[in-house]
């Protein structure tokens, strides 16, 4: 975490919402709780903790995310007077549960003692502002930015698993190279096997998944100045590179054989593919890849980490894209998989769907080819032309 002396930012008037829990709609916002007008009564900062519903998010800079999942207590100019707060508040949580009080239809915010909330707030505001002048904007903000606002966006849509609803919740700070992992009470998304896939149903008519083709190869391709195929990445490479093999299969194995063996040699796809491509990205134990990010590793995993933090923020800016494309539409971004996204799409809005792919294979690079693929649950998707 860069630290800086001074901030560019008013960090006298940092907006937190209060969306901290499930129900709770308004902000802390200059020592004030607002409930009414809240775009009016914002005027006058564009910074805030976390991103909200209520937020026109290219408006705002989210302070969380300087501090790449950092506690806000290390900042606290009283820490010991935070957590006690803290403590507080999860036993009044605790004792209203095992009331049984209801929280499904109400802000839980709403039955605790206005002056320890008022206290609470007024310590993390406090923890913020220090915060706010010391971190520096990291060069990942932008696409950082992105997946905060479209993984904020998801767990608000509920899944529906087997007649229930469940909410995926994702960690963007949870892996060494940028890609999404699941928050502790999120539904396993990431790991759920083919038959449990079956069980995920759309609440609309069906899921709609966007696929991108080969995606790592096509990184790699693009990191090396190459122009991209329009078919298959692994026909591509055999017609290329490897005519000597018979299936695809064999031919994706042997790629990726090579790829990830820093010792491995194969002079065909040395033609095409540059392993020392990460050299132009690597300084001092530190990948920075072209979102941005600064990833310490070890330099054999350096081109590992290079195309697989690329790939995946390619991904998740795609996605952020079309989220935004689907505002007010019935159809929305249900959650993305490694290197698709999956919508839970309504068939009266089936015109969008050229657009959507459009804007799914469109990235920095140029375009990289994908697949469309629909059905009735998650585990059973056909794929069509488009």
């Amino acid at each position: 975490m860069q630290i800086k002396k001074t901030s560019t930012t008013n960090s006298n008037n940092i907006i937190q919402p209060l969306e901290i829990e499930e129900n709770c709609f308004g902000v802390y916002f200059k020592g004030k709780f607002i409930f009414d007008n809240l775009a009016k009564a914002c005027t006058g900062s564009s910074l805030a903790w976390n991103h909200s519903e209520i937020f026109e998010d290219e408006k705002y800079t989210y302070l969380s995310l300087y501090l790449k999942g950092k506690d806000i207590s290390s900042f606290s100019s009283n820490p010991e007077l935070l957590f006690a707060y803290r403590d507080l508040l999860e036993s009044q949580k605790k004792a209203a549960i095992t009331a049984k009080v209801d929280l499904s239809e109400m802000c839980f915010l709403d039955i605790l003692p206005d002056h320890l909330l008022k206290k609470w707030f007024s310590e993390r505001d406090d923890a913020m502002r220090n915060a706010a002048r010391r971190v520096a904007r990291p060069s990942d903000y932008e696409i950082l930015h992105k997946i905060h606002v479209l993984v904020s966006k998801i767990s608000k849509n509920k899944l529906k698993v087997n007649n229930s609803l469940e909410s995926i919740r994702y960690d963007i700070f949870g892996s060494a190279t940028g890609r999404l992992s699941t928050k502790r009470g999120s539904y396993p998304i990431l790991s759920i096997n083919k038959q449990e896939r079956a069980n995920i149903q759309p609440q609309n008519d069906m899921f709609l998944e966007l696929d991108l083709n080969g995606a790592e190869i096509r990184t790699l391709l693009s990191l090396c100045g190459k122009e991209q195929p329009d078919y298959d990445i692994h026909e591509f490479n055999k017609n290329v590179a490897a005519r000597d093999l018979v299936t695809r299969q064999e031919v994706k194995a042997r790629f990726f054989a090579w790829l990830y063996n820093p010792e491995a040699k194969d002079y065909s796809l040395e033609k095409l593919y540059n392993k020392n491509i990460y050299k132009k990205y690597y300084k001092n134990g530190q990948i920075e890849t072209p979102f941005g990010r600064k990833l310490e590793v070890d330099e054999r995993k350096a081109l590992n980490y290079l195309t697989q933090s690329t790939t995946s923020d390619i991904v998740l800016e795609s996605a952020y894209k079309i989220m935004k494309f689907l505002k007010d539409k019935k159809s929305f971004v249900a959650f993305t998989m490694h290197d698709s996204v999956v919508l839970d799409f309504c068939k009266e809005e089936h015109y969008l769907v050229k657009e959507i792919k459009d804007i799914f294979e469109t990235n920095m690079f140029g375009k990289f080819l994908s697949t469309v693929n629909i059905g009735k649950n998650y585990g059973n998707l056909k794929e069509i032309k488009i």
